[in-house]
């Protein structure tokens, strides 16, 4: 992996030393330049968590992924600059008392400076911009405001996310005791790709983090995101690749 050229992909700089200034710079010039998106998943081509696979895909096709593929990479590019970070599983809350697939999402865990922090460049269309400590302390980005907390009764960790008056459950992930690996939740990557009520394999799922919010085009629905305004509009079927190619800049 050419680390300079991955650093050029994301548009980062190349500091000395490693610390939670550099973390967060990474992590923001990561979300703004590599999207989620699902198209692999939609034409039936498997993925790949080999490291040599991700760079080309990313860097070299400059393509985005999933959760897998964007938070994998960026483990492998934050353990060449220094930093000590480790893979994390968590289960995304839906709604209304649903949670997802158990562990279907993977996300990193940092630690710096005498302080863990949850790093996350793969949640699409709520993913934070900056590190969120473990602590409980919250986090203001530019859409919202996010914080971790601890179900001390159950071991569970909570990333949440206030966006108007109440904060919101975004995933919940176990103690970071029981860390993960690429290898380890590869067969939950399938599952993903291949399930019969997985959203991913059924309908576009592209969304990308701008400097002040976000854009998603969700099956035909477009959702602009820019401060406290929100945009919300359902596409014709020829409008859709039109979209991909606006805001993604991708072919679909």
């Amino acid at each position: 992996m050419d680390v300079q050229k991955y650093l050029d992909r994301i548009q980062a700089e190349k500091r000395e030393g490693q610390s939670l200034d550099y973390l967060a710079h990474l992590q923001k010039q990561h979300v703004l330049n590599i999207h989620f998106e699902n198209l692999d998943i939609l034409t039936k081509k498997p993925l790949s968590l080999k490291v040599e696979n991700l760079y080309q895909k990313m860097v070299h096709d400059q393509h985005g992924g999933v959760c897998y593929e964007l938070n994998g990479l960026f483990y492998h590019l934050l353990n060449e600059l220094g930093f000590k970070p480790y893979l994390m599983a968590g289960t995304v809350y839906v709604g209304n008392g649903v949670w997802a697939l158990e562990n279907a999402h993977m996300f990193t865990i940092v630690p710096i400076e005498g302080k863990e922090y949850l790093v996350d460049v793969g949640f699409g269309g709520n993913c934070p911009r900056l590190p969120v400590p473990l602590s409980g302390e919250e986090v203001i980005d530019s859409d919202g405001v996010y914080r971790v907390i601890k179900d001390e009764s159950q071991s569970w960790f909570y990333l949440q996310k206030k966006s108007d008056d109440e904060y919101e459950t975004l995933y919940r992930f176990e103690t970071p005791s029981n860390r993960w690996s690429l290898e380890k939740i590869h067969p939950i990557c399938v599952l993903t790709e291949t399930a019969s009520d997985s959203m991913f394999n059924k309908m576009f799922f592209l969304s990308r983090v701008t400097e002040k919010g976000r854009i998603t085009l969700l099956g035909n629905t477009l959702i602009i995101v820019n401060g406290k305004e929100k945009l919300k509009q359902k596409l014709e079927e020829h409008e859709i690749a039109k979209v991909a190619r606006l805001h993604f800049q991708l072919t679909i």
